[in-house]
């Protein structure tokens, strides 16, 4: 990166206005590009409802999941299926640069989240938790599609987007929001970087994901019960914490996923929570933050990286007791057999992918731990593969600096995708420069 090049990134940040650039609903973007709202692009419709029976076989059907997943969506990738006919198939069909959005979310960053269907051979079809946006225009799928997830556009849909406990989009809120195009021999520049740069984060997940299975198996080895381990219910390992805030801003505002725990000012470059998050709970380092609605999929997180922050009201906050060990706590928590024991302690909820906790049966859980002495001793052992983790962590960002990506990779996956999310703004500045 030349340093004219970010010496206008910097400034395109500080919001100041190069020559041959203008301020649009999206920020500052070169003259030339024109602003086009979704509606000029895509025609959105709602997905698919059919009888339970006819789930499991037939078409493909792109699910909630399928747009979760960094990839985009080709066929044979896609996890559900749908027996329809030909009919419903024409009305509900997905084809090549389709764009597929969330309808509902339970946290405003994932708000009308969405992907693109880049299957050119294969037509799909989707599902009713699903808006489609059908392509009625000419732009780059590729290209489109990392617009969409840029900061300009993500706080327009949070924006446009309506609901309290869960957060939900329409189809008039998607077509109400903008986009800047650039023409169609820079959209087809961006494209070739924006392949080069995911596959190089593809490679580079695959990597960290290799990591996390062996933390995985050592922590299932060095937490498997013995002889002598005592059982445990939740209830009396760990205890729920209510602290709200009492004015607006008191704390940085945190969200708590399935890949990990970030600051909102990192993943938007500011809070999209609600204007005013007085109430907001309480988050402490060396707590444990769940999602109710989404525990059984893996939302719940140790706080061992923030002193202090905020959170959603509708996650639930537990501090550890002092006779364990809270790092041993904190991995016996995200083991397979809890995610298991969260599934048979959740009801289904008002989506597919949102279940209730029952607080109940989730503080009945039962668990087998050593004596104080050996969680220590377990601790120090995972602690050691977690520095080692982090050194591996330090050769990927070196690796992917030398591959000219410039990717930093944190600690998690999620710390991979926030920083894809400032690429694709810093890929856009790059990319201003007029086609000579």
């Amino acid at each position: 990166m030349t340093e004219e090049i970010q010496k206008r990134i910097e400034a395109i940040k500080a919001g100041k206005v190069p020559d041959g650039y203008k301020k649009s609903i999206v920020g500052i973007v070169p003259s030339e590009w024109q602003e086009k709202r979704l509606s000029d692009l895509l025609r959105f419709q709602n997905g698919v409802n059919a009888e339970k029976e006819k789930f499991n076989s037939g078409i493909k059907m792109i699910s909630v999941m399928d747009i979760l997943d960094e990839r985009p969506i080709v066929y044979d990738a896609i996890r559900g299926q749908v027996d329809i006919d030909e009919k419903a198939l024409n009305n509900y069909s997905v084809t090549y640069g389709d764009i597929l959005f969330q309808r509902s979310s339970e946290t405003v960053e994932d708000a009308g989240k969405s992907n693109v269907y880049l299957d050119r051979d294969k037509t799909a079809t989707y599902s009713g938790f699903v808006i489609r946006g059908k392509k009625i225009a000419d732009y780059d799928p590729v290209y489109l599609n990392e617009l969409l997830k840029t900061t300009g556009v993500r706080q327009q849909i949070i924006k446009y987007a309506a609901g309290s406990q869960h957060i939900n989009v329409s189809q008039d809120s998607l077509a109400r929001v903008s986009v800047c195009l650039a023409r169609e021999e820079e959209q087809k520049r961006i494209e070739k970087i924006l392949l080069k740069w995911n596959k190089a984060i593809e490679l580079q997940g695959q990597l960290i994901e290799k990591l996390e299975l062996q933390k995985k198996a050592l922590v299932q080895r060095f937490l498997a019960p013995t002889k002598g381990w005592k059982p445990w219910s939740l209830r009396e390992i760990i205890h729920e914490e209510i602290i709200r805030t009492k004015i607006n801003n008191q704390y940085p505002v945190i969200s708590s996923t399935k890949q990990g725990l970030y600051l909102q000012s990192e993943y938007f470059d500011k809070q999209v929570a609600s204007q005013d998050n007085t109430g907001y709970k309480v988050l402490k380092i060396n707590r444990i933050v769940l999602s109710p609605q989404n525990l059984w999929l893996g939302n719940i997180n140790f706080n061992d990286v923030y002193e202090i922050g905020i959170v959603s009201p509708s996650y639930k906050i537990f501090r550890i007791e002092k006779d364990f060990n809270p790092v041993v706590v904190a991995e016996l928590m995200k083991t397979p057999r809890m995610l298991y024991n969260y599934a048979l302690s959740s009801e289904q909820g008002a989506s597919i992918v949102r279940r209730n906790l029952n607080m109940d049966l989730f503080y009945e859980i039962t668990v087998y731990l050593p004596t104080r002495k050996a969680q220590d001793l377990i601790a120090e052992k995972i602690k050691v593969f977690t520095r080692r983790h982090s050194l591996e962590t330090k050769k990927l960002e070196i690796l992917t600096a030398k591959s000219n990506t410039a990717v930093t990779v944190n600690r998690n996956r999620e710390g991979v995708r926030r920083n894809l999310l400032w690429l694709r703004t810093s890929l856009m500045a790059i990319m201003h420069e007029k086609v000579q």
